[in-house]
């Protein structure tokens, strides 16, 4: 599974990020969370890849979960990425910590 790039001005340009560097990047992200709390580094993960991310590359790796289980993830990670399905509902303005 691969992920196009478009450019600014909406021309497409042929680099690719594969699922590798994808899965790569968010387990980078879920390094930096790991020293938190379990609901902490979920919610952590979950507002970066909602803030930060663009659109196609949280698809593609919601579709990687959905279809592969989401091997190669760090565990918080799977969790994070799968709170975006979870919370899709929500304010699109609250990033904070879970409402409890």
């Amino acid at each position: 599974m691969s992920y196009s790039v478009k450019q600014p001005g909406g021309a497409q340009d042929d680099t690719v990020i594969d699922m590798d560097k994808l899965i790569d990047m968010a387990n980078q992200i879920g390094d930096f969370f790991a020293p938190y709390p379990p609901v902490r580094q979920i919610e952590g993960i979950r507002n970066h890849l909602r803030t930060y991310w663009d659109p196609r590359m949280r698809q593609a790796l919601l579709e990687y979960i959905k279809k592969e289980g989401g091997n190669n993830l760090h565990e918080h990670v799977l969790a994070g990425a799968t709170a975006l399905i979870e919370t899709a509902n929500e304010k699109k303005g609250y990033y904070g910590p879970p409402k409890v």
